[in-house]
């Protein structure tokens, strides 16, 4: 663990975060209803007010308290993300390991890359969210997940099969193989045990990604899940109805000028928790090469100590 300081890094914020996910909304100073305020005794203005005594981070446009309402959108912003990660993975899981065993596959999966690898991720995602079916769906939240891991599944599984593939190109593979061991022997025998590593490191640095999907999707005034709101003069307006952290940086260019702690705490968040989901990435890929080396270095003490046993022969 010394020699792995990223690992310990990950650990600790990851740790961070999960602690604000499951108790934030119990921890002290934290305003678990998210009042909202139209005015404070100590202000003689509206909202929004600055950090004070008060609201240590100032408050939003609403009068809600900055901290309490980052604190509690913490469960809902990292349940997203992880949702769509694990969803991503499972599904490329299973296209991988068929598109390494099956030419048919494999070249649905090549063109499915080919199809969504051309284009930035932000950019399908946001000309297919201002589609009228999405924008009028009530199950709008679904679509624009389903259209993520759509996007996303084929450059994960392009990866794990290229992990599978070098697994394929070893000796004692060819010797199962000979052995007729079918795919699911494979897959717990060889794949699994040799790609995990790999596959849950790239799959912490997804959820960093993800995060800062959705943190980019914020900033255009894009969510997952909105709802259509009627205005008094008729017309219709589209609010977010979700408690998470990109809400506070869709007003990005007014709020930096007038209540610049609103966009630059959310921020903080964002990237604090993308940093922990790198380092945790890292730290796991470092981990599983000191490993491979320790085992490397092992075998080798291992083959000298087995041949040390035996006489060497003298030369005439």
């Amino acid at each position: 663990m010394r020699k792995n300081v990223p690992l310990l890094i990950g650990i600790c914020g990851c740790s961070v975060f999960m602690i604000l996910a499951i108790a934030g909304p119990y921890l002290p100073g934290i305003d678990a209803k998210l009042t909202k305020r139209s005015y404070y005794p100590d202000f003689f203005s509206y909202p929004p007010f600055p950090p004070s005594q008060d609201f240590l981070l100032g408050t939003d446009r609403e009068g809600r308290d900055v901290l309490s309402f980052l604190v509690i959108g913490t469960r809902n912003t990292l349940a997203t993300v992880l949702g769509m990660s694990l969803s991503v993975f499972i599904l490329a899981m299973i296209l991988a390991v068929s598109a390494a065993h099956s030419k048919s596959i494999n070249l649905i999966l090549q063109a499915w890359n080919y199809l969504f690898s051309r284009v930035p991720v932000i950019f399908m995602v946001m000309f297919f969210s201002l589609l009228p079916l999405i924008v009028f769906s009530s199950q709008r939240i679904l679509w624009m997940m389903g259209l993520i891991i759509l996007f996303e599944v084929g450059k994960v599984a392009e990866l794990m099969k290229k992990s599978i593939k070098h697994v394929q190109a070893s000796t004692y593979y060819e010797a199962a193989t000979v052995l007729g061991t079918g795919i699911k022997g494979m897959f717990t025998r060889y794949y699994w045990p040799l790609c995990s590593p790999q596959w849950l490191s790239y799959f912490f640095t997804h959820l960093g990604n993800m995060l800062f999907l959705i943190g980019q999707l914020g900033v255009f005034g894009i969510f997952l899940s909105q709802s259509l709101s009627q205005m008094e003069n008729g017309a219709y307006m589209i609010t977010n109805t979700a408690i998470e952290w990109p809400l506070y940086i869709s007003n990005v260019l007014v709020d930096i000028d007038g209540a610049p702690w609103i966009p630059i705490t959310a921020a903080v968040f964002i990237g604090t928790a993308m940093f922990s989901f790198f380092a945790l990435s890292e730290g796991i890929r470092r981990k599983s090469r000191l490993e491979h080396q320790g085992w490397i270095e092992r075998k080798g003490s291992l083959l000298k100590r087995f041949l040390s046993k035996f006489p060497k022969s003298k030369s005439a």
